[in-house]
């Protein structure tokens, strides 16, 4: 046996309940060959069941078996119908109400789940005359009350639950699947309050892509430079070596080049893609040259990255896709991380895209995380930029709530609480999504609680970046890698159909809402 702080003891043995279930010597010796009948699911199996049922009439466990064969047959009344019968002769069975509460929790009413379980949802408020469960009594009862705190939304005792489940059995499946439970009512409770947002969220208006009719490609210095048009991310590392011994000054004119060939070009490239899908292998030269800059630390190249962001939604999305998303900042950090003053100016310029803009916050959230020394610095650029956006007006078109959510993230990510009263007045002016940082009182209420995790991200090397990338994401690992569940996962010693939840696109906005793209947020937890 084994005590936790939980109020009551329990228990593995498994002749535990055997008293209490009725179970004989004749039946022990049977009782699993019943319980994989049920699991197997033949019809055969239901009168064998019935008759095992008759010779047993004191056993609830029998019963359940059959209720478990039901919904394996898809005879879904028959299963309620058994889950009654338990409740009727074994009004005392756990498994029992738990049926019964599954049943209400599949049509979804929610409200008469406490009826059954108990209101405080706790095992010995339930059975106040017991001192020790049985470890599957435990786990089954917190997964059940996972699912009703997840379905009305109070996530906080969802967790509580999930934390005892962790305590006591990391490795059972039921403790995983109360864990992805609640990871996905978060996305679907965050997608609602995102979408509902939505309706209201502060966004600029950004420009239409000008598109150009050339086609032909520019001269560049370096033959190598061609190469950036027939390699995508698996381009190699000595690839990679030969072009950044190429002499700087004649190297940096034709990456930069390659960035003004994306403008000029974007006509031909947008119908290259259109007829022939994007190609991994044509399409990364605007990424490959960004990130040759990056570790060139081409701080005189800056303002021709600031012009490739500047271009329209459609353009960013064609050449720069997820990495506009979360990926910029490194080369950006090795560019522009003593230009801050710079970065300020491009967050303030009208009609700039959402994922461009919130580079740089990010940025310099890590470069006060990478060198403390210049937390000072960071705090007073943030508090510059949040200043900007309070003495803006709507039709100035400068005000976007989704960055200055993704903003106030970043600082939080440094514990700015000399912000805070800042802060709190771009939630007075409801100028920020919170479905992408949280209301208010979560905001204020992250800068006090501990982070359990190291903000700071990896500063790698262009090699390693593009290995990280090739090994770690949906698109590169498995095209069409989505989050699955089977149809069906049970408690055992009892059946709990689980519905099967809706596959999500990697390319689809993530539930979260957080405004990226599945496969570069969820996607991978």
């Amino acid at each position: 046996m084994s005590t936790l702080n939980i109020g009551y003891t329990i228990t593995t043995d498994p002749n535990f309940l055997n008293d209490q279930n009725a179970i004989t010597p004749e039946l022990s010796n049977k009782i699993e060959r019943y319980h994989q009948m049920a699991l197997d699911g033949k019809r055969s199996s239901v009168q064998k069941l019935l008759d095992a049922i008759e010779q047993h009439p004191g056993n609830p466990q029998l019963k359940n078996y059959l209720s478990v064969l039901y919904s394996q047959l898809g005879e879904t009344q028959k299963m309620y119908d058994v889950n009654r019968w338990i409740i009727a002769e074994h009004p005392n069975y756990l498994f029992g109400k738990l049926n019964l509460a599954n049943e209400y929790y599949l049509k979804q009413e929610y409200d008469k789940i406490p009826n059954v379980l108990g209101h405080e949802m706790e095992l010995q408020a339930l059975y106040p005359d017991r001192d020790t469960f049985h470890l599957n009594e435990v786990i089954s009862f917190l997964k059940c009350a996972v699912l009703y705190f997840t379905a009305i939304g109070d996530f906080d005792q969802a967790e509580i639950r999930y934390e005892i489940m962790l305590e006591l059995a990391p490795d059972m499946p039921d403790t995983d699947l109360a864990a992805q439970y609640i990871f996905i009512a978060r996305m679907k409770a965050g997608q609602k309050r995102f979408e509902e947002e939505q309706k209201s969220r502060i966004s600029v208006q950004t420009k239409q892509q000008e598109i150009k009719t050339t086609s032909k490609p520019p001269n560049f210095n370096h033959k190598e430079i061609d190469w950036l048009y027939s390699n995508g991310l698996y381009i190699g590392e000595e690839k990679l070596n030969i072009i950044l011994s190429l002499p700087r000054n004649t190297l940096i004119q034709d990456l930069e080049l390659v960035l003004q060939d994306s403008v000029s070009r974007y006509g031909y490239f947008r119908k290259l893609v259109e007829e022939n899908e994007w190609d991994e292998e044509k399409m990364n030269f605007v990424i490959h040259a960004i990130y040759l800059l990056g570790e060139l630390q081409a701080t005189e190249s800056i303002m021709a990255i600031f012009n490739i962001l500047s271009q329209s939604d459609e353009y960013l999305e064609l050449y720069l896709g997820d990495f506009a998303t979360s990926m910029l900042w490194e080369p950006m950090y090795k560019i522009a991380a003593n230009n801050l003053e710079a970065c300020k100016q491009f967050i303030f310029k009208p009609g700039m895209n959402t994922f461009a803009r919130s580079t740089f916050p990010e940025m310099v959230a890590q470069l006060a995380l990478h060198h403390p020394d210049r937390r000072d610095e960071a705090i007073s650029w943030f508090s510059d930029v949040i200043q900007f956006f309070l003495n803006s007006t709507i039709d100035e078109n400068v005000i976007d709530s989704d960055l200055i959510a993704f903003l106030i993230c970043n600082v939080i990510e440094i514990k700015g609480t000399e912000l805070l009263l800042e802060i709190e007045k771009l939630f007075e002016q409801e100028i920020v999504s919170q479905g992408v940082c949280g209301d208010w009182k979560e905001v204020s209420g992250a800068f006090r609680w501990p982070s359990k995790y190291d903000k700071r991200m990896e500063l790698l090397s262009i090699v390693e970046r593009y290995e990280n990338v090739t090994s770690t994401w949906a698109g590169y690992i498995e095209e069409e890698q989505n989050l699955k569940f089977d149809n069906q996962d049970y408690f055992e010693p009892y059946n709990m159909p689980i519905r099967s939840e809706p596959k999500i696109g990697r390319n689809e906005p993530c539930p979260c809402g957080s405004g990226k793209k599945y496969k570069k947020c969820c996607l991978n937890n």
